[in-house]
């Protein structure tokens, strides 16, 4: 995974815009949680595009569901912090499209598996104690 930052703040509380581009075969929601962790900041996910060939998802029902294929990814949303485990580090919501374009939707339960460059918008902002 590579990842350029579009701008920059001189002041380290403040939210930092990056634009990642994750690698054909990478997990998404690993990725980013590697991203949190590496930089000790909440990663929270503003939109993306690209494809994806295998994803699991938490359905509404509460049902997991894994889905195998190219899905087109129409939106993708959530905040990752660091945590010891990726479980329990936050939740990323996709909605994807099917190649019969039907939308399918849900909690990402790793994997999501990029099937060709996907490119992510993300603010990194600094962990607050409440």
């Amino acid at each position: 995974m590579s990842s350029l930052i579009v701008s920059r703040s001189k002041m380290s509380s403040a939210p930092i815009t990056h634009i990642i581009e994750i690698d054909v075969g990478v997990d998404l929601s690993n990725a980013i949680f590697e991203l949190a962790q590496r930089r000790g900041r909440s990663i929270s996910v503003l939109n993306g595009r690209g494809m994806v060939e295998k994803v699991t998802l938490r359905q509404a029902t509460g049902r997991i569901v894994t889905h195998q294929g190219r899905f087109n990814i129409i939106s993708i949303s959530g905040t990752i912090i660091p945590s010891s485990t990726l479980e329990s580090a936050g939740e990323l919501e996709v909605n994807l499209s099917t190649p019969a374009f039907e939308v399918i939707r849900g909690i990402v339960i790793s994997p999501l598996v990029a099937s060709n460059p996907v490119i992510l918008t993300v603010v990194s902002s600094p962990i607050t104690a409440v």
